[in-house]
């Protein structure tokens, strides 16, 4: 019998292999992201496409300059931002991440783009250059998000009992599937995603009962701009929480455990609260006015990029149905739908693939039918099922459940879009795949020598199947695209292209042969006794290389040179003649060139780019610090929505000049970039007889008074509190600044030695704010300061105080107990 120090020294050495495998494999998934993305954070080429692009790109560079001014106390005084719209909270937006402590870190990096306006030179003032962006800050930025998101899928796989190599194939997985590594393009869902395995499988878990890192972890997915994923996650663990509940009680049970669990639950969904408390706060508090919330909603819009049930066979084949971007050739919708595609088909991602050689890992899990290994996947396969369901949103058997949580959770139709559902359902298959390697793993070379021909023969049959299984799918795609009839033309990317789809199918049919042969190799070499660490580090190659071979195009990226030459290349002669108080931008006679829709071209998303810049399409007149009325925003106020259903309710032709400069707008800007300025008053004065209850004058008059009179309309509506609050003699003074219900003003006279006045901001036309002003000669001092902000702040900088005191005591505590151990040892 061996001595005991013996058996220790044993123990100690297999630790501290296991440890170095640990430190070692866990990079591995991050080093195939940074090889992936190498173009952009290289700063050759820059994310493009969808809002990351025309959205977060001179979003966050705005947001970032803003912090900027008050690096390290940005988060004291609430911003608001004048270029948007006519005006809103800058927090207010849940997407901008104002809060977010790796936004802030990202943007304070001195990269080129991060600097002052004034440090950049004089040399981007002029309309032929191209103005700086923060596209390499944004590149970072989200290339640090697919790598916390590898980490965290391989720090999950091993709290759940997988090995180092089997850790990697999650790590792998998660970050480079379809559904998570396409979210590049909506950078706050890449930010739920990436913090999503670090509070979903604790909270999960019953074997462990830690609570710190989930509470971070759903903090962070606000702070980010993700709220979202976080109430999502608090679905998924409640239902399961109520679903063990259930089966406690039908087998009579001790119920002290259930309750442990939803106290738990409640304390980790609190403290979570607490820290992301600012944003939670500006949120509400900015949703109160949303167009999002107060709107009705058609069900195209409330069930847009729903993911239909053919689409699911994309798990195990990539880019099956091809893409309509940059060419046109995707088929699944024409040949299923007809030619005209409603929003609830919209594409939230191209490819749902996370591997043919991780499904099959996944089928190793079943495959053994262990007890104990189901009763460890039930979770997940509960997981996989309930996000699967709701990702397909007007697909679902009844529409359900999406249509449930629609009816049943209060307020969750302003958050739309089923598809982001789909990370949960990735992170599920991840984790069975790790789950499924550990078996194979564990299984490999404890077959009978006598059993060699059987094994032989059977990857003899999978072969064939495979080979029979590739000519088959390729007739039926062929036939497929010979029953299309007619397809239509697509604005952006042109006409369909049959001869495309025809070759992005072979591909497809290539691409899976070639891992099913591998794996099928591999399997057999495993059987007849090769080195076992060949082969599970031969697995992981093997995955690591069909998802980056998979997916080596499927993020969306133009040339940073290309674009400039582009730029230079468009006429700017008529570019900002002159500064407008706000800009108002016109479709003229389209938003994209008509040609466009005629013609096919591999650099079509580069033109697109550089056409959507140009005319300020998105947030990108914020690089260049320009007030544009009609801008995308994610939240829009619900008062903005009514004026523009107004407009389209209009009975008469409207004059948009004159009602632009009703709006307070005195310039409009055309897709090819010509503008035309006009005057308009920033200050307009009412007595208090042209004052009217907002009642009175309804938006159908105002946008007559608008189209008739301009600035110069001799009344303006405003709320009763308004209405009651001015006295005869007073004069209501307004500006066209939305009211949030955060503005406050005060009233200094010439006289310095009398004391500022404090008076009450109110709402003016719906989309501007005013004050009552009594005779005589005043200054007034508009200030920002919203009533909930201050204690906001102080509520979260205690709560992360209390968090990090209980995380080094209990550090402290753990160092303390492994020291004691090792002396008692």
């Amino acid at each position: 019998m061996p001595k005991p120090s013996a058996i220790n020294r044993e123990a100690a050495s297999f630790r501290s292999a296991e440890s170095a495998g640990f430190q070692w494999s866990a990079f591995i998934g991050p080093l195939c992201i940074l090889i992936l993305m190498a173009s952009v954070w290289s700063g050759r080429d820059r994310l493009a496409f969808r809002d990351v692009s025309h959205f977060y790109t001179p979003l966050y560079q705005y947001v970032g300059e803003r912090c900027a001014e008050r690096p390290l106390s940005y988060f004291w005084t609430a911003m608001w931002n004048p270029l948007d719209q006519t005006g809103m909270p800058l927090a207010g937006e849940t997407t901008t991440a104002v809060y977010y402590p790796v936004r802030h870190l990202v943007y304070s990096l001195p990269f080129p783009s991060n600097e002052s306006r004034g440090e950049q030179g004089a040399i981007h003032d002029l309309p032929e250059e191209l103005p700086e962006d923060a596209s390499l800050a944004l590149a970072v930025y989200v290339t640090l998000h697919l790598i916390l998101a590898s980490l965290a899928a391989f720090w999950a796989a091993r709290r759940l009992g997988c090995e180092p190599a089997s850790s990697v194939i999650a790590s792998l997985i998660y970050p480079l599937s379809g559904s998570v590594l396409f979210l590049t393009t909506n950078p706050p869902f890449l930010v739920g995603a990436a913090w999503l395995p670090l509070s979903l499988v604790p909270l999960l878990d019953s074997s462990h009962r830690g609570w710190k890192l989930p509470t971070v972890a759903l903090a962070m997915m606000v702070l980010g701009g993700d709220p979202q994923t976080a109430l999502h996650e608090s679905m998924v663990a409640g239902l399961w929480w109520l679903l063990n509940g259930v089966i406690a009680v039908c087998k009579r049970e001790s119920w002290q455990e259930s309750l442990s669990g939803l106290l738990r639950l409640v304390g980790v969904a609190a403290g979570s609260a607490v820290l992301a408390t600012p944003q939670i706060a500006a949120s509400l508090s900015w949703a109160r006015h949303s167009g999002r919330v107060w709107s009705e909603h058609e069900a195209s819009q409330s069930f847009a990029f729903s993911v239909a049930p053919w689409r699911w066979l994309e798990l195990a084949m990539p880019a099956l149905f091809g893409s309509p971007w940059p060419v046109n050739h995707r088929w699944d919708r024409p040949l299923l739908l007809g030619t005209d595609v409603s929003p609830i088909d919209a594409l939230w991602t191209p490819s749902l693939y996370v591997g043919l050689s991780a499904l099959i890992l996944v089928a190793v899990c079943f495959y053994r039918r262990d007890p104990k290994q189901v009763r460890g996947l039930a979770v997940w396969i509960f997981v996989l099922l309930t996000s699967g369901l709701a990702a397909m949103g007007w697909y679902g058997p009844g529409h359900a459940p999406y249509r449930w949580l629609m009816d049943w959770v209060p307020g969750y139709e302003a958050f739309r879009y089923p598809a982001k559902w789909l990370p949960f359902g990735t992170l599920a298959l991840a984790i069975m795949a790790a789950r499924g390697a550990q078996i194979l793993f564990q299984q490999a070379g404890k077959f009978e020598p006598r059993l060699q021909r059987v094994i032989e023969h059977r990857a003899a049959l999978i072969g064939a199947v495979v080979m029979s299984g590739g000519l088959l799918s390729s007739v039926c795609i062929w036939q497929a695209l010979n029953s299309i009839d007619a397809v239509a033309a697509d604005r952006v990317w042109g006409p369909f292209q049959i001869d495309e789809a025809w070759l992005n199918g072979l591909g497809t049919i290539v691409h899976v042969l070639v891992v099913a042969t591998i794996a099928n190799l591999c399997w057999v070499a495993m059987q007849f006794r090769t080195q076992p660490s060949v082969m599970r580090w031969g697995w992981v190659a093997l995955v690591a290389c069909d998802l980056l071979v998979a997916h080596w195009n499927l993020v969306p990226t133009i040339d940073r040179t290309a674009e400039l030459a582009a730029w230079r290349d468009l006429d700017h002669s008529e570019d900002m003649p002159e500064q407008a108080t706000r800009w108002i931008r016109t479709a003229g006679s389209g938003e994209y060139p008509a040609e466009w829709t005629t013609t096919s071209d591999p650099q079509r998303l580069l033109a697109m780019e550089v056409h959507d810049r140009h005319r300020w399409y998105g947030r990108w007149h914020l690089v260049q610090e320009a007030a544009v009325f009609n801008s995308v925003v994610s939240i829009r106020p619900w008062t903005i929505d009514q004026f523009w259903t107004a407009t389209r309710q209009h009975p008469t032709p409207i004059d948009w000049q004159q009602t632009a400069a009703w709006l307070g707008v005195g310039g409009s800007r055309s897709p090819s970039g010509k503008v035309h300025v006009w005057p308009t008053q920033s200050i307009r004065l009412h007595g208090r007889d042209q004052v009217k209850l907002e009642r009175e004058i309804p938006w159908s008059k105002r946008m007559e008074m608008a189209s008739e009179t301009g600035d110069q309309a001799d009344s303006i509506a405003v709320p009763a509190a308004a209405f009651t609050a001015g006295r005869t003699d007073e004069t209501f003074v307004s500006r066209r600044v939305y009211q949030d219900g955060g503005w406050r003003a005060e009233l200094l006279a010439q006289d310095s030695t009398v004391d500022p006045i404090s008076i009450q901001v109110f709402a003016a036309d719906g989309i501007g704010q005013g004050v009552w002003c009594p005779p005589g000669s005043w200054t007034i001092r508009w200030i920002y300061q919203p009533p909930w902000h201050t204690g906001s702040v102080v509520v979260g900088i205690w709560g992360w105080l209390a968090m990090v005191v209980v995380s080094v005591r209990c550090i402290c505590r753990g160092r303390s107990w492994t020291s004691s151990s090792a002396v008692h040892t």
